[in-house]
């Protein structure tokens, strides 16, 4: 599984479920290096997007998808939905694949370990928040950061990444406003 996300200087990602700036470059970096691919968010990040994105798997995380199928806000993204077949038959995620571009799926999952055992997790990206960057960003091999060349006020922050990652020294897109920097997970050690 791979990382990407986008932080200011000061580690903000986010505020008030929504991001903080808008940088129409980054966001065409982001649906280039994701199209086609399966994207993991949590729920919050799921809507604020304001629907599944386009052209991709969305995993959606959620401890508790039976409200979040039940929940109005949701409820919008389910017109016209089409209940396929599950990731993996044991946990029975909840799967709907939608009206729109072709390849755009939405998933409903608990966790990680039903795409770990569909083997999907090595073409995924894992897209936010910050509660699953800070939960899973140890799992990743990459991580792809775009670091927004301002400080901004938040309430969502990027996790420590620093003592898990090194610097691959490429830079994937550069501005003045952010560049977007490549990361890889440091080898582990044994005691």
């Amino acid at each position: 599984m791979k990382a990407i996300a986008a932080m200011s200087l000061n580690r903000v990602i986010g505020r008030g479920n929504a991001i903080p700036w808008h940088l129409p470059e980054d966001f065409r970096w982001f649906k280039r290096a994701t199209m086609g691919q399966i994207v993991i968010m949590g729920r919050k990040t799921f809507m604020s997007l304001g629907k599944p994105l386009p052209g991709r798997k969305n995993y959606v995380l959620t401890h508790h998808p039976q409200k979040l199928l039940e929940d109005p806000d949701f409820a919008p993204f389910l017109i016209g939905a089409k209940v396929g077949s599950a990731a993996h038959p044991r946990k029975q995620p909840v799967q709907f694949v939608l009206p729109g571009p072709p390849g755009t799926e939405l998933y409903l999952a608990r966790g990680l370990d039903s795409l770990r055992r569909a083997s999907l997790l090595d073409a995924a990206w894992l897209a936010g928040g910050a509660t699953l960057y800070t939960q899973f960003l140890p799992e990743c091999s990459d991580l792809y950061l775009s670091v927004v060349n301002r400080e901004v006020e938040g309430d969502a922050f990027f996790p420590m990444f620093e003592e898990l990652f090194e610097p691959d020294y490429s830079v994937e897109l550069k501005s003045d406003d952010f560049e977007v920097r490549h990361y890889r997970r440091l080898p582990q050690t044994t005691a």
